[in-house]
């Protein structure tokens, strides 16, 4: 079992490019399809999404504060129930591992090594991300810790953008109706529903009274930074931003100093390395949990790399194209992973409660 120790700080450092990490590249686009020049207010009004998902899992922590939602899901609704649950949140993260990483794979492979198989460029980010994983939760934390602000200044560099800015492709607001913006919040909102993965690192805070304030802030810093991303996507882009594969790869390609610093795309290159490297780690580490606590193993390590060839064959298995993977992401998506982190966590947390009340009102002391 987990015996390292993170901050809730390192935590916040897991989530913010844990969620970001793939947002950056596939959110505007998708976003722009539904929401055309409102895709900024989309992702404002996807913070509910990520408020609940908070809301959830720092709330079901607080009834079984020493256990992960595949354990407590066993004490509220039963051996059979509970375990089926665990089985199908071990699923759900192995193929997101295989997902995560043939849209890293796909991204690299399709702008910048072109000759490189994609087996070659999954396979790696997998085997990074799985000798993390097996370090624990205390690895993760410290390459999120070195990781991040990598992760983070490459966003300044599209402040040199600003004379190149037109803030006009912003209007009309709503021009519409609210029910585009509504339509484009859906990914958004699926996206910012990961924080509920926060349920297999709170058991494990060292000061587990700062969680909840770390993930709110977390939450405003990646509302902040989508909400900028796309504001800069559409004033460098205008409404054709919908009609692009990769809007901020082209937004990148616009910035340049003088005639000495050109092709600074490559920030972005780094950015998807080390955002992907610990989002897929995160994945994989709660995939790890997920069986050993399900199957009652003594040591998650044993099924790290059995996982990793896993995920690898769910990374082709059921994505046969690029097509393929830009229609699940955009359609399938958002009511896999809501259904994952609001809807059953939201089920369990109402027959946690009434349970509660039941054995209270019996003198009990609850489940």
């Amino acid at each position: 079992m987990e015996q390292g120790k993170i901050s809730a700080l390192q935590l916040a450092l897991i989530m913010y490019p844990g969620i970001l990490a793939t947002g950056f590249i596939s959110l505007p686009v998708i976003t722009a399809i539904y929401a055309q020049n409102d895709l900024w207010l989309a992702v404002i009004l996807s913070a509910v999404t990520g408020l609940l998902s908070i809301y959830l899992s720092i709330r079901l922590h607080e009834l079984y504060p020493k256990q992960t939602v595949v354990e407590y899901s066993v004490r509220i609704v039963g051996s059979i129930p509970g375990k089926i649950i665990g089985v199908i949140y071990f699923l759900v993260f192995v193929h997101f591992v295989g997902v995560v990483s043939r849209e890293y794979a796909e991204f690299v492979t399709g702008n910048f090594l072109i000759k490189t198989p994609n087996l070659l460029v999954l396979s790696s980010i997998v085997l990074l991300a799985a000798f993390a994983a097996r370090g624990g939760a205390e690895m993760i934390a410290r390459c999120a810790v070195i990781f991040t602000p990598i992760f983070i200044i490459p966003l300044f560099f599209l402040l040199l953008l600003i004379p190149e800015l037109d803030p006009k492709n912003i209007f009309p607001v709503l021009s519409h109706g609210f029910v585009p913006v509504l339509k484009g919040s859906a990914t958004p909102q699926a996206w910012l529903s990961e924080f509920f993965m926060m349920t297999f690192f709170l058991p494990i805070l060292s000061n587990p009274d700062k969680g909840k304030k770390m993930a709110l802030l977390t939450l405003i810093c990646i509302i902040v930074s989508m909400t900028y991303v796309n504001l800069i996507s559409l004033f460098v882009l205008g409404i054709d931003i919908s009609d692009k594969v990769y809007p901020i790869l082209i937004v990148f390609r616009y910035i340049r100093i003088g005639e000495i610093f050109e092709n600074l795309e490559v920030l972005l290159l780094a950015m998807w390395i080390v955002g992907n490297f610990v989002k897929i780690s995160l994945f994989f580490y709660s995939a790890a949990l997920a069986f050993t606590f399900t199957f009652k193993l003594t040591d998650y390590r044993t099924v790290i790399f059995p996982i990793g060839i896993l995920s690898v064959i769910f990374g082709f298995w059921d994505i046969p194209n690029f097509s393929g993977l830009a229609y699940f992401l955009r359609v399938l998506v958002p009511f896999y992973l809501i259904t994952m982190f609001v809807f059953i966590p939201s089920i369990l947390l109402i027959v946690a409660t009434i349970r509660n009340k039941i054995a209270a009102g019996k003198g009990g002391s609850g489940p």
